[in-house]
């Protein structure tokens, strides 16, 4: 079985990090913050994707019994936050990187699970509330996990910040080698 870093470097485009973090803590009340905030939906994808609350329902005490790893992929992109298209393909494209990364793990013997900013965007349009249509293919917003993320990336000596002009994607893979325990 392949490191899961030489699996993720094999599918991803040159420019990424790849790095391994502590599994999450769940944090109750922060847990509580980001679904309200979620519910608020100002991102427009509560309620009209599986990729999102209340579709989504995962939390880390959920998803800690099945993975036990996980793995962050990021990129810091120079953009034009004026350009709204320019943005959702970088949002596109890093959803298609984790996905990537993900069936590239499973094929290795990896069970795995990719997470990304923002609801899935495999199908362009999501089928909820009608069952997905790929689940297999399913990239939630890591969001659903009501991380406190400043804390979290502070964790693992990661610094969360806003700068002009650039933004830093990040991609969270969760996994478990199927014939090895961590």
């Amino acid at each position: 079985m392949k490191p899961w870093k030489e699996v993720a470097a094999s599918v991803l485009p040159e420019g990424f990090d790849i790095m391994d973090w502590s599994f999450p803590v769940h944090d109750a009340e922060a847990f509580a913050r980001g679904r309200a905030l979620c519910a608020e939906n100002k991102c427009g994808s509560y309620g009209c994707s599986w990729g999102c609350p209340p579709g989504c329902d995962l939390t880390v005490e959920k998803v800690s019994k099945d993975y036990s790893r996980v793995g962050i992929v990021k990129k810091r992109y120079e953009v034009d936050f004026s350009d709204k298209a320019a943005l959702d393909k970088l949002g596109d494209d890093l959803q298609t990187y984790v996905r990537n990364i993900v069936l590239a793990l499973r094929k290795e013997g990896y069970k795995s699970m990719g997470f990304a900013d923002g609801g899935c965007r495999y199908c362009g349009v999501c089928s909820y509330p009608e069952p997905c249509r790929y689940p297999e293919m399913l990239v939630p917003s890591i969001s659903v996990l009501g991380l406190n993320l400043k804390e979290y990336m502070a964790s693992n000596g990661e610094e969360f910040r806003f700068e002009d002009g650039v933004v830093t994607l990040y991609g969270f893979i969760m996994m478990r080698s199927l014939d090895i325990l961590y």
